[in-house]
């Protein structure tokens, strides 16, 4: 995803750079994402379209070789291929969408390396810095001290301010005594960049241990979001233990909407809760919206759905609040975004590609690339849904009949069929001659 991720960042980098702000960049970045889809997504709709011209056909098939599985299978298949149907078309766009979804999870998780113009080794130290620091604050407080206990310890004992540091810099590197600490500073970089933040303030242990601005699975796994606590938090006393470039980014970056930070994930107990609930009803409406359509034009369709339609009906809200609750509030805001517009786009879609739209464009398409022969599979089932909704074929047929590259199809008496059929008789004897180095006698032609 990483790969997919760096593109969708230079997108959001150039959203953010429009507004300044990241919730409001992440809808830019809703809309342009759709747009981009929005082709394959018509496609889409005419494919379902299609094939809801094709269930008659297809439930023919399911009865006549309902006990014959692979038969039956077979049989639709060569139903889609005479139609030109893709039954696996209408899959192609909500592949995309969830391919863009999970590549934005590292975009929403390193707002500052994907979007900001901090230093990419800055950030690196700066990560690893959070990160560690929790390590040492947290070990150091399971033993029921702080490190500025520690530091009066070692100043009791007669140690100077800088001895005191090198004695807690040995404590903490000491397997024996801090293992975990010992195995998170395995380098020189590191326990530098640990000590440093120390010395700036003996009491940053209180301040990364506070359960009410630093998220435990974050600061361990995305430490990147815990730098905007840094210099929001506290009056920001605390954020020159940044790199200088990180600190300027994450002080300059807004990473919140209406007041609520984008790095924190949801929970019940405050109101980031709304999002993933909200990001959740608006996919039932989504999926509501979609099968009243699907039923709307495809009657039997109502007949036909069983336990997958109950599976789609909660199947993607369960997965949003799902998201909603275990990403942070930045990925489900864009996943409200993007199922709002998807409702518009699914309201907007069926009412113009209505089947007996589709019907006619079908015909159209048909007309346009047939020149002879018997009318196609697709072509007599885009006849019967137009006379189903009161139309007559023959009027699109005469409306193309001045289209300078269209040919009305001339219908051949049964002598010109026969001598055609015996024209493509002797071309076959004499391809099959050539093949197999025999003389052929075109005088029997």
């Amino acid at each position: 995803m990483g790969i997919i991720a760096t593109p969708l960042g230079w997108i959001m980098k150039g959203c953010y750079f429009v507004c300044k702000n990241y919730g409001i960049a992440l809808l830019l970045f809703t809309i342009l994402t759709r747009l981009i889809v929005f082709p394959l997504n018509v496609k889409q709709q005419k494919s379902t379209a299609r094939m809801t011209m094709l269930q008659p056909e297809l439930e023919k098939i399911k009865k006549k070789y309902a006990k014959n599985q692979q038969k039956m299978q077979e049989e639709q298949m060569n139903l889609y291929a005479k139609a030109g149907v893709n039954p696996m078309a209408s899959c192609l766009p909500m592949v995309i969408t969830m391919v863009i979804l999970f590549a934005l999870i590292p975009v929403i998780y390193g707002p500052l390396t994907y979007v900001s113009n901090a230093d990419k080794e800055e950030l690196t130290d700066s990560n690893n810095m959070i990160s560690n620091l929790y390590v040492v604050s947290a070990e150091v407080k399971s033993k029921d001290t702080t490190i500025e206990k520690l530091i009066e310890k070692f100043e009791k004992d007669g140690a100077t301010e800088d001895e005191a540091y090198d004695k807690l810099e040995k404590l903490f590197t000491d397997k024996d005594k801090y293992p975990k600490s010992a195995k998170a500073l395995s380098n020189d970089n590191k326990i530098s960049n640990v000590m440093d933040a120390i010395k700036a303030h003996n009491d940053i242990d209180t301040f990364i241990l506070n359960e009410n601005y630093f998220s435990t699975n974050l600061i361990q796994s995305r430490p990147e979001l815990m730098t905007f606590v840094f210099t929001e938090k506290e009056g920001g006393q605390y954020a020159d233990v940044l790199p200088t470039s990180v600190k300027a980014a994450a002080e300059d970056f807004n990473y919140s909407i209406f007041g609520l930070f984008l790095g924190k994930i949801p929970t019940m107990k405050d109101l980031s809760c709304i999002i993933p609930i909200v990001s959740a009803l608006l996919q039932l409406i989504v999926t509501f919206v979609s099968q009243h359509f699907a039923k709307k034009n495809n009657p039997d369709a109502a007949n036909m759905g069983g336990m997958g339609m109950k599976i789609m009906l909660y199947g993607m809200p369960i997965f949003s609040l799902w998201i909603g609750f275990s990403y942070p509030a930045g990925l489900g805001l864009y996943w409200c975004y993007s199922s709002l517009f998807a409702l518009g786009q699914t309201i907007v879609l069926n009412k113009i590609y209505t089947p007996e739209h589709v019907a006619e464009l079908v015909q159209k398409d048909i007309a346009k690339q047939k020149k002879k022969g018997k009318p196609t599979l697709m072509e007599k089932m885009a006849e019967a849904q137009m006379i189903q909704a009161g139309k007559d074929p023959a009027e699109i047929r005469k409306s193309l009949s001045d289209d300078e590259d269209y040919d009305e199809p001339k219908k051949k008496t049964k002598t010109e069929l026969k001598d055609e059929q015996r024209r493509r008789l002797n071309e076959a004897r004499k391809r099959m001659a050539e093949k197999y180095g025999d003389e052929y006698d075109d005088s029997q032609d």
